[in-house]
């Protein structure tokens, strides 16, 4: 029974189950479709079809106007451009086929509001019925810029915030102004106050050494500017420098905050946290022990590819499919003193086949399968090898593009909105 006290499941027997359309849709249930159960504690967790298509990310372009220090772009020699009308038309026909699609995610490696018809591009995606949010650094969000996002409907708007000042603030994101950027969202919640489409606003937080700290006036600041979510994730090492600036490598080493079988587990109460149980509270979070609160677990799923899982897949500024943001672009990361050169990978392009087509075709379900069992060599924590150099292989032997071994998206350290 949810919340509402509508039913979501009714028992039509001792093996079947009537599923409201809402949660069929969630589960995206067809024919013959598997899925997943995992049984813990006395609950049951039944997993969507992962070969239902339920988010697709766009790339509306891979132009930007800021040059921030976290950016991929420091590694990056790949041609840069907008979408063109004729692949987003074949998108929007494309999406009109999938029946559990449920967001669009507009972002990938570029600034969306650099795009000239980015207003345009939400308000036909909200025509679909979908969701439609938006990643941004927020420095174009002019008057008319707000106007038009709230004309076309958009319903999220993630800002990149990756300090709680302006001297934090801008060291990341060189070209940007805090001000400017604050003044925009305190208008965007002025408006939002008002009659008209609300526009929900998350903020995005990239965490490593020099902005650790911030992290406890991002609350401050989120209600400073009418956020409502915060979503936080470990810097992508695209330099030497941003492989010194990670704070996560106990967390991979010992498997902190991490859902692993097989460990203690020790389920808590809900507990004070203070003086005199902080350093308690910090030896069982760095334990490496399977921590819940009162039955609920207290970490990250590990060894799983969050893309596979919430059914996604990611479109490039040039109709080029790829399946998660790791496979997008080529681009080098340097990740405990390893260099390792990362290929992209399409399964195909809108100018050239549908996307139903490509997401349907043997190659593409095959790989969702491959990766969905994540069985691969742990490159994330390898002392070193020649195949750790490349996204190619594995020494398991995994070939490309399922080495996703060394993926820190598939380990909980890095994650997208």
């Amino acid at each position: 029974m949810s919340k509402d006290g509508e039913p979501k499941a009714k028992a039509l027997g001792h093996d079947s189950l009537s599923l409201s359309p809402e949660v069929a849709k969630k589960l995206g249930l067809t024919d013959g479709a598997q899925l997943g159960v995992i049984s813990h504690h006395g609950r049951v967790e039944i997993l969507p079809n992962i070969h239902s298509l339920a988010k697709v990310y766009v790339e509306p372009t891979s132009r930007c106007n800021l040059s921030c220090r976290t950016c991929i772009r420091q590694t990056w020699d790949e041609p840069q451009g907008d979408m063109s009308a004729a692949v987003f038309g074949k998108l929007i026909e494309s999406l009109r086929r999938f029946p559990h699609l449920e967001s669009v995610m507009l972002g990938g490696f570029g600034e969306p509001t650099v795009h000239p018809d980015i207003i345009r591009i939400v308000g036909e995606l909200k025509a679909l019925k979908v969701r439609v949010e938006m990643v941004s650094n927020g420095t174009l969000l002019d008057d008319q810029m707000i106007a038009g996002l709230r004309e076309s409907r958009l319903d999220r708007l993630w800002v990149s915030f990756d300090g709680t000042d302006g001297s934090s603030f801008e060291h990341v994101r060189k070209g940007a102004s805090f001000e400017g950027v604050f003044r925009s969202l305190r208008q965007l919640r002025e408006l939002n106050r008002k009659v008209g489409h609300q526009i929900k606003v998350g903020l995005a937080v990239v965490v490593m050494r020099d902005n650790i700290s911030d992290l406890k006036g991002i609350g401050k600041l989120a209600r400073q500017i009418g956020a409502d979510r915060i979503s936080v994730s470990n810097v992508i090492p695209y330099s030497p420098e941003m492989d010194q600036q990670m704070i996560c490598g106990l967390a991979l080493t010992l498997g902190t905050f991490a859902s692993i079988p097989d460990k203690l587990e020790i389920d808590l109460p809900r507990i004070d946290a203070g003086e005199s149980t902080k350093e308690v509270l910090l030896h069982l979070l760095t334990g490496g022990e399977s921590l819940s609160m009162m039955g609920n677990t207290i970490s990250a799923p590990v060894d799983e590819c969050r893309f596979i899982r919430d059914r996604c897949c990611v479109i490039r500024w040039d109709g080029e499919i790829a399946p998660c943001m790791g496979l997008l672009h080529d681009h080098t990361t340097y990740f405990r003193g390893y260099e390792r050169k990362n290929q992209h990978h399409s399964f195909g392009n809108l100018a050239r086949r549908d996307l139903w087509d490509i997401w349907n075709a043997t190659d593409y379900a095959a790989f969702r399968d491959k990766v969905a069992t994540f069985d691969f060599s742990p490159c994330h924590i390898c002392g070193g090898c020649d195949l750790i150099d490349a996204n190619k292989a594995d020494c398991g032997g995994n070939k490309f593009p399922t080495a996703c071994g060394g993926c820190l998206w598939a380990q909980g350290i890095i994650q997208c909105p």
